[in-house]
């Protein structure tokens, strides 16, 4: 089951989908054949992972305590992150790099546990996915969702949600175009 209530108050989408439907979204798997970035995983104490996605926040336009603090997890809460490193002859337009020069972070994504309500499942939803303006509409955002939907599966998510704003049109058609569908009167 996947569904979309809208907030018209806020003007807020929150997007649902079934862990098990993100495998059969139109295009195939995700993952399926080969990417050019290597999603890594971020540690919320670790100061390189912490320096990246304050880079990739500072690029988007947001301050970067803000979004670091979402990375942390809390008592009750459990977040993960990653990030999409991009080889540095895609990162700079250039061809083969010498040897040893660091590839870009061109994304992050954030996946959140929450406890469970009362004797439920855990929630699981995505509040951050932000990729550099440079790096959009090149499939970033793809490995870095197929990442955190891998993740959630594995920890036995059966959903996984996502806010977004009406006035965003561009992420509302990402999250749709990743297999987040209206149900309803708002199809």
């Amino acid at each position: 089951m996947t569904e979309i209530v809208y907030d018209p108050l806020m003007g807020v989408l929150r997007m649902v989908i079934d862990v098990a439907e993100w495998g059969c979204q139109p295009g195939g798997e995700f993952g399926a054949g080969a990417s050019p970035f290597e999603v890594i995983p971020l540690a919320g104490g670790e100061e390189r992972s912490r320096a990246l996605a304050a880079a990739v926040a500072a690029s988007c336009g947001l301050r970067p305590e803000g979004f670091l603090a979402e990375l942390t997890s809390r008592p009750g809460r459990r977040v993960y992150g990653w990030g999409a490193l991009v080889p540095h002859e895609i990162a700079t337009g250039a061809g083969p790099a010498e040897p040893g020069p660091p590839a870009g972070l061109a994304g992050v994504i954030l996946l959140l546990e929450s406890p469970p309500p009362a004797a439920g499942s855990p929630r699981f939803s995505i509040p951050w996915l932000l990729v550099r303006p440079e790096s959009r509409r090149s499939g970033v955002g793809r490995a870095l969702v197929a990442a955190a939907f891998g993740h959630a599966e594995r920890l036995g998510a059966s959903r996984v949600t996502i806010d977004t704003l009406d006035r965003w049109p561009e992420a509302v058609a990402f999250w749709r175009g990743v297999g987040f569908r209206p149900v309803g009167p708002t199809s």
